[in-house]
């Protein structure tokens, strides 16, 4: 839970004031998780889990006490 409580803050703090430098995440994540939401390509192509990568392609970066959303593109498909 603690490590949870670092990415809110750290992923809260990126969604306010972007990501400084040339830093970026990596979140990997069960596709099949209560709560998330993935188109259902990505879905068919990723059935268990995806790593997504936060960088420069990212739009919308949403925090809660819960967990976060983010808009991205693969493939340059929003």
């Amino acid at each position: 839970e603690a490590l949870r409580g670092v990415m809110r803050k750290v992923l809260a703090e990126v969604a306010r004031t972007g990501l400084p430098g040339n830093h970026h995440f990596f979140i990997t994540f069960l596709t099949g998780a209560p709560g998330v939401r993935v188109s259902s390509r990505l879905r068919e192509r990723y059935p268990e889990q995806m790593t997504i990568v936060i960088q420069f392609q990212y739009w919308d970066l949403k925090v809660t006490d819960t967990g976060f959303e983010v808009g991205l593109s693969f493939s340059d498909v929003p």
